[in-house]
């Protein structure tokens, strides 16, 4: 399939009968050429010293290894160049394993990122001769070559992993490896520098730009926000040859630092929604967490990366059967080396596998992957549903997606976007009840899950939630799903309580808050109702809805809204605003006796002085009809000698919030 050098013959004549556990020294030259292909090959070859270089490279077991089971090799002439001009320097290096591993790594990274090879070769001498010299980490000596890479990558801000940052920062912060968590720390937190100019514009760090010797100095001089934090905390975790990775959030930069041998510790992070700057096939969190579950067992990959190589000779050889057959081994051998699941997808696609192969290979992969359930759904996604989908109708569709929706119990390595996931597949059904059907059935999986049911809820609302009847049905279905408490069913409920009572309260739509707030009621012990004594008439408010300012913030808790209005107790807190208010929506309008305020407890119960209550008939016009005199732990409001009428009622004062236990109405119906 390729030309090779002389010095390769040999080894390669002999691959036509390869066996379990022979040759494995021939295979891999022969893997290193099939991944370079023909004309990179043929190029390295014509250079002057490339011949020496490829044969001494492919003579060596442990150093090809290294190369082509460390994570993707891309851009292979890249890769190969940078380590034959190491090779040129130090013909030895082969016997050298921490050199071979680091040269090796920042080849790789050279490959990945397209950086500058005179600038990554200068990077990969630091580490060697800091190394050599016992300045860095002792960790850094048992590192394999997949971890240097991250050191080889480098911060997303280049400038803070140049050679002359690396040396200040390994000077500077030289730490035990668990505490470069809070090494970006050094810089002070500044928006503004000390001539005023925001951190935001280009002026911030230009007036200072020749006064330090590098970046990472300017930022702890002159201070900086979360992009020089990060990159700096990152930066002088690689100084001292520790890894780590900057990485992106939502209005946010934040980093990780590998604090042992299989922790990656998130550092200045605040959201879930990590984009990492340094990664092998996705950027999320999750994925870096399979990469390190791969990776971190050695005798997997290295089972795999045999089993792997033997299935494209076998391809190569034209016997597909074997290798397929391979490729299965390989992954059944070590079923997180997510490269290989691609691999062995694009093997199917080159090879035009029909819809029973395809399902074989989705079956495999929520088997192999069940516990990393976000790069288990974008290889589905990616490479068996689109054809799947294709030969399937909606409710086999429904099916399908719902084998993987079963997989899903608790975050198996992080939160992750599963909302897009749910998105994607309730788009690929076509036909409205048909999509009703998944939702529904998705609905009575996910809602045993503590982690998936609220979100699911929450998502399945922002979907269909406009469409009154659609959600109607839904509603009835979650609601039905949840009746037994347990852990998840009660974590739905508090989701469903903190969306829905809040705009059924809203809408007045009395039968919707009154049917979720009395299943709420498990959620919190019944309050005794000690010192209440009624009012003579019904207790009205029981029967309507409350509604909250700023329902849902931090302080407030809308599971308790209803169990408010009524014997149970419960509990409302609003925001604070010009005017906080809080209302109460009857089922009809009625002639009031009296209003008892069941106050909190403590110093800030006296918040409730002041406050006025004032009724409405029609929810517009109001009158005042009482003032809090005096905050006691129960304020009654007897209203026998002026009968007011209405159907809202209205509790406010000025400036600071209302917090109740209980804000109960009493009367009798009128007309």
């Amino acid at each position: 399939m390729f030309s090779t050098t002389s010095a390769l013959l040999p080894l390669l004549c002999a691959l036509g009968g390869l066996s379990s556990g022979e040759h494995s020294d021939a295979l891999l030259a022969w893997d290193l050429e099939r991944r370079c292909g023909a004309q990179t090959w043929s190029a390295l070859q014509a250079e002057p010293e490339g011949p020496a270089f490829l044969a001494a490279l492919c003579a060596d077991e442990a150093w090809l290894v290294d190369l082509l089971d460390s994570g993707p090799l891309k851009r292979p002439e890249r890769v190969l160049r940078l380590l034959m001009r190491v090779w040129r320097g130090e013909p030895d290096i082969a016997r050298q394993p921490v050199e071979r591993s680091t040269a090796t790594a920042f080849a790789l990274a050279t490959g990945m990122t397209g950086g500058d090879e005179t600038q990554m070769y200068a990077r990969y001498a630091y580490y060697r001769d800091n190394y050599r010299a016992g300045l860095l980490n002792r960790a850094f000596e048992d590192l394999q070559t997949w971890e240097r890479r991250f050191i080889a990558r480098g911060a997303q801000w280049g400038r803070f992993s140049a050679v002359e940052s690396l040396e200040f920062l390994r000077e500077r912060i030289n730490w035990p490896r668990a505490q470069y968590v809070r090494a970006c720390w050094q810089a002070p937190y500044r928006s503004y520098n000390c001539l005023g100019d925001s951190v935001q514009g280009s002026m911030y760090y230009f007036p200072f730009r020749e006064s330090f010797e590098c970046d990472p100095q300017m930022a702890i001089e002159v201070g900086g926000v979360c992009g020089a934090l990060s990159n700096l905390g990152a930066a002088a975790a690689m100084a001292n040859g520790v890894p780590a990775a900057t990485m992106g959030e939502p209005g946010h930069c934040a980093y990780t630092v590998k604090v042992d041998a299989e922790t990656w510790q998130p550092a200045y992070s605040l959201n879930w929604k990590r984009s990492l700057h340094t990664s092998f096939h996705g950027t999320t969190w999750q994925e870096l967490m399979l990469t390190q579950a791969c990776f971190g067992d050695r005798s997997g990959v290295a089972r795999s990366g045999e089993l792997a190589r033997r299935a494209h000779k076998a391809e190569a050889d034209g016997r597909t059967r074997a290798a397929d057959d391979q490729f299965a081994r390989a992954l059944q051998a070590h079923p997180t080396r997510y490269g290989l699941w691609s691999e062995w997808a694009e093997f199917g696609e080159r090879t035009g596998m029909d819809e029973g192969w395809w399902r074989r290979w989705h079956d495999a992969v929520l088997e192999g992957l069940g516990e990393h359930e976000a790069p288990a759904w974008f290889l589905l996604r990616q490479h068996a549903w689109p054809k799947l989908v294709e030969v399937l109708d909606d409710e086999e569709r429904g099916e399908l997606f719902g084998e993987y929706i079963e997989q899903l119990d608790a975050w198996g390595q992080g939160r992750w976007n599963v909302e897009g996931a749910w998105s994607w597949m309730a788009g690929r059904i076509t036909d409205p009840a048909a999509e009703d059907r998944f939702l529904r059935a998705t609905a009575t999986s996910l809602v045993r899950s503590a982690d998936f049911g609220p979100l699911y809820a929450a998502w399945l609302h922002e979907r269909i939630g406009a469409d009154s009847q659609r959600w109607e049905d839904a509603l009835r279905t979650l609601l039905t799903a949840i009746r037994h408490p347990r852990e998840g069913t009660d974590a739905v409920l508090r989701r469903l309580a903190g969306i829905v009572l809040p705009e059924a309260a809203t809408a007045g739509d009395v039968a919707t808050f009154q049917r979720l707030g009395k299943v709420t009621a498990r959620l919190h012990d019944p309050l005794p109702m000690d010192g209440l004594e009624p009012f003579p008439g019904d207790l009205l408010s029981a029967k309507g809805t409350l509604s909250v300012c700023g329902a849902g913030n931090r302080h407030d808790a809308p599971e308790r809204h209803w169990g408010a209005l009524g014997r149970h107790g419960g509990w409302f807190h609003t925001s604070t605003t010009e005017m906080p208010w809080v209302q109460v929506t009857l089922p009809h309008r009625a002639r009031l006796t009296g209003i008892l305020l069941h106050n909190r407890s403590g110093s800030t119960a006296r918040r409730l002085a002041g406050a006025r209550i004032l009724v409405s008939e029609d929810g517009v016009e109001w009158e005042s009809i009482a003032t809090v005199e005096q905050a006691g732990a129960v304020c009654r409001i007897d209203l026998r000698e002026t009968h007011p009428r209405g159907r809202f009622l209205r509790l406010e004062r000025d400036g600071e919030c209302l917090h109740l236990r209980r804000f109960l109405v009493y009367g009798h119906r009128s007309g």
